[in-house]
């Protein structure tokens, strides 16, 4: 059995922590200049022995409205996550058991969804503000939630489509011949069998909606704003706080950075198997 050679191992090795250095350069500067004073934060020479300034922390919390962002985002993310999975479900599953997946309808639907993740949301922003305008749902996180549950939708019918394109349909059949019905069936006999994927695509959903920025910034103002719409109002006319700014960007990361680490494996999993148990 041939073995690596020294060097090239060695080689390899550097080459990957050079990687790892490089990518979390950025998410080092960010957390190094939220805890500067403003004076360290502004300096053109690096700064490289401060003391930590966790007053910026605070500051962004209360005084910059991180607090109530974090509640609205969480709020958006987890309603509209979930109304996605519901609804999405009961269409991949129409698309794949109960209409042949070769079928017409099928087809068309499918390709309805592709094409609808493809419009750019720039393309579809002046016709959602307008007609939420119109029944009064600006201004407030009704109409962001719907938008959220739209694209979560999308993504749900995508990804269930997927797993169960190659779900037996023999048990929907021996299901529906023992009297159980459709929605039964796909209860009690395919989702126990999918939450692998549905647990993925719970936390796809919920992070899409977290990151989202441009419908949030049309849609919603004052106490409604979600995390990257205010973590945006720091930068101003009359100049930039980057100490606080990036205080703000520390606490808007950190809960999907610690959720993520938490279910990466669960997510990976759902992922690479999905399959029949």
């Amino acid at each position: 059995m041939n073995r690596p050679r020294p060097v090239l191992h060695t080689l390899r090795i550097v080459a990957v922590y050079a990687f790892v250095l490089w990518c979390i350069l950025p998410i080092l500067w960010l957390v190094s200049t939220s805890l500067k004073s403003d004076v360290d934060a502004f300096s053109r020479e690096p700064v490289w022995f401060f003391v930590p300034q966790f007053s910026n922390y605070v500051t962004a919390w209360f005084d910059g409205g991180m607090g109530q962002s974090m509640l609205v985002s969480g709020t958006v993310a987890i309603i509209s996550s979930v109304l996605g999975i519901l609804a999405g479900l009961p269409l991949a599953y129409l698309t794949t058991q109960v209409w042949p997946a070769e079928s017409t309808g099928s087809a068309r639907l499918t390709l309805g969804v592709l094409l609808l993740t493809t419009v750019p949301p720039v393309l579809s922003l002046t016709p959602f503000y307008r007609t939420f305008f119109g029944v009064g749902l600006t201004g407030n996180p009704v109409g962001l939630t719907i938008i959220h549950t739209f694209y979560a939708i999308l993504l749900a019918v995508l990804i269930f489509r997927s797993f169960l394109a190659s779900f037996p349909r023999e048990v929907r059949e021996a299901a529906m011949l023992d009297g159980l019905g459709e929605w039964r069936t796909l209860f009690q006999c395919v989702l126990p069998n999918i939450w692998g994927a549905t647990f993925a695509t719970f936390v796809l959903a919920l992070i899409q909606s977290w990151n989202e920025f441009l419908y949030a910034l049309v849609l919603t103002s004052g106490d409604s704003q979600t995390v990257p719409v205010t973590i945006a109002g720091f930068l101003s006319f009359f100049g930039t706080n980057w100490a606080r700014l990036t205080a703000a960007g520390v606490i808007g990361a950190l809960p999907i950075v610690i959720f993520a680490i938490i279910v990466r494996k669960h997510m990976a999993r759902g992922l690479s198997f999905g399959g029949v148990k």
